[in-house]
């Protein structure tokens, strides 16, 4: 009986070490909608695990509980709209967001950001000291701009750092502190002349990689993009590197002694790098494709495994030929309508959103396409469930025929097409087929994207 106890008091201890609990309660000024909170370990994709989700009640009262074994960047979505928090094991928060209510007419890019105000938290004044601390630098910048980016004095750095110093004297997390440290090296940056050589060599080579520090990834990805076309490197010599495999790719890559000197850094680079190349030809997306596949493989680095395996995820999940999300919504006549009875031929998707309106000469060039398309091209616009009468309205007055649906309350389907922008058009061909996520809008060159995907 005593050895049962010592083992499941040691077996407590260890669950405890591994997964420590994050609870945030709070309000929202949206009630009855969808609430989620992602926690973030990788940067480099910007890819967050779901750690709770449920809804707003009628007030807008919240509960969120996770677990996480480390710092981490996260994210609260209240419906698609979204605010930043720094969590750390075991510790609570109570917050407050407002999401503004948006102006018709408003512009994706125009809008106004929802805030989030934390009213009690019991992580050891992190947060406050990493929002404090992008107060004091932010507001350096701005009143000393022209000595700063233009003057290039850097003395103004050192202020800074004093003026941190003595406003929140007490950091004691290397977390803060190496935030701190990352944003006035950004600044750093922006005035140095050397192309950033000096800011490598001071902040990334022989460092640890910080793979959940905001301040560090952005700044790693602002350096290290397009490094392969440094000057360190023979275009020609490193082309036939890569063509020829991944060991003599990394063979020359170790040519470079920051590369060499650095090996968990440099294959976070090759991995960044590569990563681009997905996105061209399509010989060279097979290429680089193989070469993440076996660096996951080889690699010594599980940060390394998950980012790889976060990257060919997301690259694929919208890829031609992958299968299209299906979904079922309302019509404006309150009918169910969905993607699957148009399996036989090929889909539009037109998403908007009321508040960055379709121009006219979109809908015009639409319009045209519809009667040239007959029944052999469906068009399906999806709208917000707020903006359904608007848009009937429009539909009535341009007398468009083509099934109007109500997105109602499967805002998701947005997230499952990577809706970002509106208005969007998503591509579907036979089967539910992706055929192409996102198409061109009418305007600019969809005919012609549709033309190609007919005869297949």
């Amino acid at each position: 009986m005593k050895h049962w106890i010592i083992t499941l008091f040691l077996s407590l201890c260890f669950f405890t070490a591994n997964a420590q609990n994050v609870t945030i309660t709070g309000r929202s000024n949206k009630a009855n909608t969808l609430i989620r909170l992602f926690a973030y370990e990788d940067l480099i994709n910007e890819t967050g695990i779901l750690l709770d989700q449920g809804k707003t009640d009628d007030k807008g009262h919240f509960i969120l509980e996770g677990s996480i074994k480390q710092i981490l960047p996260s994210r609260i979505y209240v419906g698609l709209e979204y605010v930043d928090l720094i969590l750390t094991p075991n510790a609570n928060y109570d917050i407050e967001i407002i999401v503004p209510e948006q102006q018709d007419n408003v512009s994706f890019f125009e809008k106004e950001l929802p805030t989030i105000r934390v009213k009690r938290a019991t992580d050891q004044g992190l947060y406050r000291q990493i929002i404090l601390s992008e107060e004091i630098i932010n507001s350096y910048l701005i009143e000393h701009f022209n000595q700063i980016y233009r003057g290039r004095q850097l003395r103004y750095l050192d202020s800074i750092q004093s003026t941190i110093d003595r406003e929140i004297p007490n950091i004691k997390s290397d977390y803060v502190t190496n935030h701190i440290r990352y944003k006035t090296a950004s600044v750093r940056l922006g005035i140095s002349t050397d192309g950033g050589k000096r800011i490598i060599k001071d902040y990334y080579d022989g460092q640890p990689v910080l793979y959940t520090q905001s301040a560090y990834v952005d700044l790693f990805k602002e350096l290290f993009d397009g490094y392969f076309n440094g000057t360190t490197f023979d275009g020609h010599l490193l082309n036939e590197a890569f063509m020829e495999g991944p060991a003599t790719f990394k063979k020359y890559m170790d040519t470079d002694p920051l590369m060499a000197n650095n090996p968990q850094m440099a294959e976070l680079i090759t991995i960044y790098n590569l990563q681009k190349l997905c996105y061209g030809d399509r010989n060279t997306s097979r290429l680089a494709k193989d070469h993440l596949s076996h660096i996951k493989a080889q690699t010594k680095y599980a940060e390394h495994k998950g980012i790889i395996s976060d990257f060919l995820t997301k690259l694929e999940r919208l890829a031609p030929g992958t299968p299209a999300p299906n979904f079922t919504l309302k019509d404006r006549n309150s009918n169910d309508v969905s993607l699957s009875d148009y399996e036989d031929g090929l889909v539009l998707l037109q998403f908007v959103d009321g508040m960055s309106p379709v121009s006219e000469h979109q809908f015009s060039e639409l319009r045209r396409l519809h009667k040239q398309w007959r029944d052999t091209i469906q068009i399906l616009t999806i709208a917000p469930h707020d903006k359904m009468d608007f848009f009937k309205q429009q539909f009535d007055e341009k007398r468009q025929d083509w099934p109007l649906l109500d997105l109602g309350d499967n805002i998701l389907l947005l997230e499952a097409y990577n809706v970002r922008t509106f208005p969007e058009y998503i591509l579907i061909r036979r089967d539910t087929k992706i055929g192409q996520a996102p198409a061109p809008s009418p305007e600019r060159y969809l005919e012609e994207r549709v033309r190609n995907l007919y005869g297949k």
